[in-house]
């Protein structure tokens, strides 16, 4: 067993309590691994973090798998035992990123990825068409993609660019991760060709041009990730400034593409050989109802999130009859999705950093599937999961 760090068996203490991020108790005594949960709660979602549970024999299927929590959950699902067909926008990068796991080795024969861009519906029903053709089974579906900040053609420069020379560079083993550029599930992605919309000719959604200055070169944030410098995004957008377009992608991603994959996807789920199949509908409080406070920004993404989570309420118990369980799941408070300018300026002033991460974000999503196989009982189904537990919609 390893040594708990030092800070763990001499824990600080803070001058003033403040509210614990779950359970608004107040605490004194700082966590050596989280600073804003208090020490219940802190050692309980310490705990999550690590749990596994076997899925040898098991196929999954992962949305937005390449980065942050999805990238995580994909991690988690090779390592106990899983086969996963990953779904991304830049399957060469996807691939380069799991290829630099010290222990891809034991898993890269595992893991498949397929570049598809989620708002091309066409694309995605001769995908999941292919899917039903060509698998034996299906045994898990996390939808975990997600469109949230919108962003012009500039900020994914760098990454079209390490597509193209990935997919020269790239070792063999981690070049035969990418299997299908959207059209189908078999057939090899061509070098250079992207699934992005925003390189499509005549696409009408592209952002108009801003200043290069808002997209530095080389620099990227802690998730490898184009630095947005931009003093205004899609997160402070009120309802009459928000572009059909946009407006029109947010519900293809978050909600219109995870109902095409629940419910055509359902003979795959039945096939499984295993008891127990489980649906995980990757959501967000910002889609809850029962909530005292609500602003006034972002309506097109909270609209995505209440329609995903409606898809959970009205189908999961129908589903559960096949013994497919169905629940949708907050990941927590993981990134700050505020323009640069007024985060930094949070940052500095108030000492504000998200309370959870990418891996506690990971291990919520997975908890219903652990609980799932490892509990004796019926699996949960229907829920809108916080924290671990069923929270109201």
């Amino acid at each position: 067993v390893a040594a708990l760090p030092a800070s763990s068996i001499n824990p600080q203490q803070l001058h003033k309590p403040i509210l614990c991020y779950i359970c608004k108790t107040p605490y004194t005594q700082l966590h050596f691994f989280y600073h804003s949960l208090c020490p219940e709660c802190a050692e309980f979602n310490y705990q999550k973090r690590q749990q596994r549970t076997n899925l040898v024999g098991r196929i999954a299927l992962l949305t937005g798998g390449r980065i942050k929590i999805g990238y995580q959950m994909g991690l988690r699902l090779l390592r106990d035992g899983a086969r996963v067909i990953l779904i991304t926008r830049f399957p060469h990068d996807c691939a380069y990123r799991y290829s630099r796991e010290p222990d891809f080795e034991q898993w890269c024969d595992r893991l498949q990825i397929h570049g598809l861009d989620l708002r091309n519906i066409p694309a995605v029903e001769t995908f999941v068409q292919d899917l039903v053709d060509t698998e034996s089974a299906l045994d898990i579906i996390i939808n975990n993609a997600a469109q949230t900040i919108k962003r012009p053609l500039a900020f994914y420069q760098h990454l079209l660019q390490q597509e193209q020379e990935a997919s020269q560079i790239l070792p063999d083993k981690a070049q035969g991760l990418i299997l299908s550029n959207g059209n189908t599930a078999t057939a090899r992605l061509p070098q250079h060709q992207s699934v992005l919309l925003e390189t499509k000719p005549n696409y009408q959604g592209n952002l108009p041009a801003v200043t290069s200055d808002y997209f530095p070169l080389h620099h990227f944030d802690a998730d490898g990730q184009q630095l947005d410098l931009r003093p205004q995004n899609s997160w402070l957008l009120k309802l009459d400034e928000v572009n059909t377009i946009e407006l029109l992608e947010v519900q293809l991603v978050n909600a219109i593409a995870p109902f095409i994959f629940n419910s055509k996807l359902k003979p795959l789920l039945k096939r499984s050989p295993f008891a127990k199949r489980f649906i995980i509908n990757v959501s967000a409080m910002e889609g809850q109802f029962n909530r005292e406070s609500k602003t006034v920004y972002h309506p097109h993404t909270n609209m995505a999130k209440a329609a995903l989570n409606m898809m959970t309420r009205t189908s999961a118990a129908d589903y559960a009859q096949d013994y497919i369980f169905m629940n949708s799941v907050d990941t927590g408070w993981i990134t700050n999705e505020n323009p640069y300018p007024k985060k930094m300026r949070v940052q500095a002033q108030q000492d504000f950093y998200t309370p959870l991460d990418a891996i506690d974000g990971m291990a919520r999503i997975y908890d219903p599937i652990v609980q799932g196989i490892e509990k004796s009982e019926p699996p949960l189904y229907g829920h809108f999961l916080k924290d671990y537990a069923p929270y109201p919609w």
